[in-house]
């Protein structure tokens, strides 16, 4: 399953970048469809995102020491909503959850604006997009949430984990994290219609 997690997130990326070239293109040529499909793009990189939170999660769940994010920051010992919680209890898990955060704002953005504003969603998709393709990156590259523990050319189970941070372990840090980054990314929403409308405004103007 590791395997299918590292998958979608690296065809989330891939999806995240078609976004970003399909809406500018797709504006700047005036072709309509091709805006359309940069849009449907986010929401493939939204259900992908989601996908791959899924298995995460159910690797700490499950107790898949296997996987090294999961032998870092959870145990047999911890409860349930404990091991929840690992999701974001590390950099790895918290990045994936950033990621999965935008584009489920993207794709809620996308959808309740699919018949209004046309003529700034293609800038508003494009920036979305560059703002998740950089997360992506680093969750594909950099700070990977699938690797696995080898011994040689073998993947090991440990059997029991590290644990989940200490501090982490009591019941407002369960929600702080979310609702920190849930406001973040409003924040950063808004700002983003304020970049768009600047650019859409450039735009017109340079066409004048």
């Amino acid at each position: 399953m590791e395997n299918i997690g590292s998958l979608c997130i690296l065809l989330a990326f891939c999806f995240a970048v078609y976004a970003i070239v399909g809406s500018v293109a797709g504006k700047l040529a005036r072709k309509p469809l091709l805006v359309l499909s940069a849009e449907r793009a986010v929401y493939c990189v939204w259900a992908l995102l989601t996908t791959a939170a899924g298995i995460l999660i159910n690797a700490l769940l499950q107790s898949d020491f296997r996987l090294a994010y999961v032998a870092g920051h959870s145990n047999r010992e911890m409860s349930t909503m404990y091991k929840f919680t690992a999701w974001w209890g590390g950099q790895e898990g918290s990045l994936l959850l950033w990621a999965w955060l935008l584009s489920t704002y993207s794709a809620v953005m996308v959808f309740q604006n699919r018949r209004k504003f046309r003529d700034m969603m293609p800038w508003v998709t494009a920036v979305l997009m560059a703002t998740e393709a950089f997360f992506l990156i680093l969750i594909s590259y950099v700070e990977k949430p699938f690797n696995v523990l080898m011994a040689g050319k073998s993947i090991v189970d440990v059997g029991d984990g590290q644990g989940l941070n200490p501090l982490l372990q009591y019941w407002t840090m369960v929600i702080h994290p979310p609702m920190l980054y849930l406001g973040y990314r409003s924040e950063e929403h808004t700002s983003e219609l304020q970049s768009r409308g600047l650019i859409s405004y450039a735009v017109f103007c340079l066409k004048k």
